[in-house]
């Protein structure tokens, strides 16, 4: 993506919506989503970040404290009428280039299908990291089409990251990085 695209970005997904994304995507985030949760054990006491959590398919899937960011106010709306029942649920209209949180804060943290829409995947990536607690687990994941597998692990490796596995899954379409800081 170049710099320039990021409100080209916001714009489509706020045009979208979040019943429409639902509605396009949420069997392909929801496949993630499985294989994700079942690589990572799940614990009411953490802190959880969904970096890029649209319309909060992960979210309400989550048993911890969570906090979801999205730059797009369409599909955070529709997160908030998902999640409105949920106290130890948070959402913030957010750049993920610009975490509002200090650092260090999350036990865990998801970027699902969102670095290959943000200008420079580094520098999402080294946001992650600053509010990753020492220790934490981290899930990212990129798109096959934007990413081939070596690309991946480049960037992740030039973003400081302790790479766990990498999941490849032919019925995905994407890659699935489990990390720590």
């Amino acid at each position: 993506m170049r710099g320039g695209d990021k409100r080209r970005v916001l714009e489509s997904y706020d045009t979208l919506g979040g019943r429409v994304y639902d509605v396009r995507y949420r069997s392909e985030q929801t496949a993630k989503y499985d294989v994700i949760l079942r690589h990572m054990i799940q614990s009411t006491g953490e802190i959880v970040l969904d970096d890029g959590c649209g319309t909060g398919l992960l979210l309400e899937r989550l048993e911890s404290h969570a906090v979801g960011i999205d730059l797009s106010h369409g599909l955070l709306s529709k997160a908030r009428s998902r999640l409105r029942d949920r106290r130890r649920t948070h959402l913030v209209q957010a750049d993920a280039d610009r975490l509002p949180f200090r650092e260090a804060v999350f036990d865990k943290v998801f970027a699902v299908t969102l670095i290959q829409n943000t200008p420079e995947p580094e520098h999402t990536l080294g946001e992650i990291r600053r509010v990753a607690r020492a220790g934490s687990e981290i899930a990212v994941t990129a798109l096959r089409r934007s990413f081939t597998s070596q690309g991946f692990r480049q960037l992740l490796d030039t973003s400081g990251f302790t790479l766990r596995s990498l999941v490849g899954d032919e019925a995905l379409m994407d890659w699935i990085a489990f990390m720590a800081p």
